[in-house]
């Protein structure tokens, strides 16, 4: 009996405390049925404050859901109004046996009111961004920014400034009719001693944070008087890092004849331009824009001409650009399909075609020379060994089939298509932005490469012993750079002479160079992609993150390693690199917590 009446007091007073909880919520119509009966013991003090710290919390997840969802209605204190918050009830609280067609009923509506919200929760996550915003839009979106006084009118004034001079992709002066520059080790390995002595002479210089969340891509602007760096990360964040600003502004000292330090004077002149010299003190300046919706950016491209656009691919199977000079951000490409993810891009040397590649084996061609509404757009299924098989990169185009492949894309043009089936899409992308017609890999594109028309179409493959992640032409365009889950860099010779017949090669193409490297990232570190640096006035070279968390340089010629950076504030892998195109020997490793961090020559 003492125990009946031990057991009986423990729920009267658990009843009592969720009915304190729901009437602190706001949620008191509720309780009418769960209230103790009279005579029973009340809260005591103690379940008082339990029932408070979980109506915290509770307040907090409620309120994280509502952040999410961007439309909830909040009360006066910033809580979740009752109106946006779950209602789900007991059967037991309400009187309701759990067997009944009353109970059965009322579980059924449960589950379907709990599948909505899931519902309308996915999408506010996944919801499309406008066709067009503006730079300030972006970033007032994101509340760092406004807890960090980074405003979007500094931001688009910085982004303009930079703009206001071309600074086009420097491009190699080799010709198909000039010989090797390194036709002989000797002068591969003198070309290796003098990137050696480069490096040698960088340090580390600053690191910032441009993101919050696991980096995925990465790009440096080629103004060559400034470090200024995009980063995109997994929650449609572009991230931009203004490495040379300075924090604050030093004071100006007279000296002891009472006139301003020449230093003082060299410091200000300095900050007319907007940059820092030295590297040793501060972080830089940083803003976040939500260019895509919340998911993770793939892929930052530079315009090659004039440097002033920023192209950005996300997996919410989207491209899109933005303007430095007019501080607006555009949509011109989508796929319907929320699987096919665009996994990489790339930009033609004219900056008028894109190339993008998708998780379901397609290969999109993007023309921008005509009107915007006359865009040609067209996608191929070239990937035809498995059903929808993801392509990682493109330049060249590695597929997780474990083969890397050399396209000819004059071909693809006379390749039968047919019209792209819109009418079955989705509603959530601008229509006009899909492509305009398909060619699948079993009806257009494999018959195609029987016919003696075509058979120059694929020109070479090179197998891989595991998942191809990555594969880029150098800046010279004769040498191809593979990372592979085998855990090897693969490093392949394409002279020019390979390719002049329009025809497949007819020896196998094995690798010049194997480098060992773990590129066993795992879950949550991104995928290994090695980077060629862009200058192309320095010999082949690039640079790829290691998991002892640091950044590795190797030689294109001989896979010598030529650096191996790593700071004590570096905790994380930098699985993410890019070294800059006009700068020789800066190089910015991004991580999974968002920070950015650099090494260069100190002047």
């Amino acid at each position: 009996m003492a125990e009946e009446n031990s057991y009986e007091q423990e729920r009267q007073r658990i009843i009592a405390e969720n009915a304190a909880l729901l009437a602190q919520l706001g949620l008191d119509h509720f309780a009418a049925s769960s209230l103790a009966p009279s005579g029973s013991r009340g809260a005591t003090p103690g379940d008082r404050s339990a029932a408070t710290k979980r109506k915290s919390t509770s307040t907090r997840s409620a309120s994280k859901r509502s952040k999410l969802s961007g439309n909830a209605e909040t009360t006066e204190d910033g809580a979740p109004a009752a109106s946006s918050m779950s209602t789900r009830r007991s059967t037991r609280l309400m009187g309701l046996k759990a067997d009944s067609e009353e109970g059965l009923a009322h579980l059924a509506e449960q589950a379907e009111r709990a599948k909505k919200e899931q519902e309308e929760l996915r999408f506010a996550e996944r919801r499309v961004r406008k066709p067009v915003m503006s730079v300030e839009e972006l970033v007032a979106e994101e509340e760092w920014n406004g807890d960090n006084d980074r405003t979007g009118e500094e931001l688009t004034s910085l982004l303009a400034s930079v703009a206001s001079r071309p600074h086009p992709k420097r491009v190699s002066t080799l010709k198909d009719s000039d010989p090797d520059p390194y036709p002989t080790k000797d002068k591969a390995k003198e070309a290796d001693m003098a990137l050696w002595d480069l490096y040698k002479a960088s340090t580390f210089l600053r690191t910032g944070k441009p993101n919050t969340e696991r980096v995925y891509s990465l790009t440096i602007h080629p103004d060559p008087e400034r470090v200024l760096v995009f980063s995109g990360d997994k929650r449609g964040i572009v991230g931009v890092w203004d490495a040379n600003a300075r924090d604050e502004p030093e004071e100006e000292t007279p000296n002891g004849n009472g006139h301003v330090k020449q230093e003082a004077k060299d410091d200000a002149e300095d900050d007319k331009a907007g940059i820092v010299r030295d590297w040793r003190s501060g972080s830089g300046k940083v803003w976040r824009m939500q260019v895509h919706q919340r998911s993770a950016i793939s892929c930052l491209k530079m315009d090659p001409t004039r440097g002033d656009t920023l192209f950005t691919s996300a997996y919410d199977c989207s491209i899109r650009t933005v303007s430095l000079a007019t501080g607006l951000s555009t949509s011109i490409y989508a796929l319907p399909d929320p699987d096919a993810l665009i996994n990489h891009f790339d930009i033609s040397p004219s900056g008028q075609e894109i190339w993008a590649v998708d998780s379901l084996g397609g290969l999109s061609h993007v023309d921008m020379r005509e009107d915007a509404k006359k865009w040609v757009r067209r996608r191929w299924v070239i990937s035809g060994q498995n059903t929808n098989t993801k392509i990682g990169g493109v330049g060249i185009n590695p597929s997780n089939d474990r083969t890397m492949r050399i396209w000819d894309t004059r071909h693809l043009d006379s390749i039968p298509s047919e019209p792209f089936p819109t009418l079955t899409a989705p509603s959530d992308h601008d229509r006009s932005l899909y492509p305009d017609t398909m060619s699948e890999w079993n009806e257009h594109v494999y018959p195609a490469m029987q016919k003696k028309k075509h058979a120059g179409l694929l020109r070479t493959e090179s197998p891989h012993d595991k998942s191809c992640s990555a594969a880029f032409w150098d800046p010279s365009g004769r040498r191809v750079l593979t990372t592979c889950y085998d855990d090897r860099i693969r490093v392949f010779n394409a002279t020019p002479g390979q390719f002049k017949v329009d025809a497949p090669l007819e020896q196998p193409w094995v690798p010049q160079l194997k480098i060992r490297h773990n590129c066993q990232t795992g879950r949550y570190v991104t995928i290994f992609k090695a980077q060629w640096c862009q200058n192309p006035e320095l010999a082949p070279h690039f640079t790829i993150g290691n998991m002892k968390k640091r950044v590795t340089v190797y030689s294109g010629l001989t896979g010598a390693m030529l650096a191996d950076f790593g700071h004590a504030s570096l905790t994380a892998v930098p699985a993410v690199t890019a070294t800059h195109p006009n700068i020789p020997g800066v190089v910015v490793g991004a991580n999974a917590s968002g920070k950015c961090h650099m090494w260069g020559p100190p002047e």
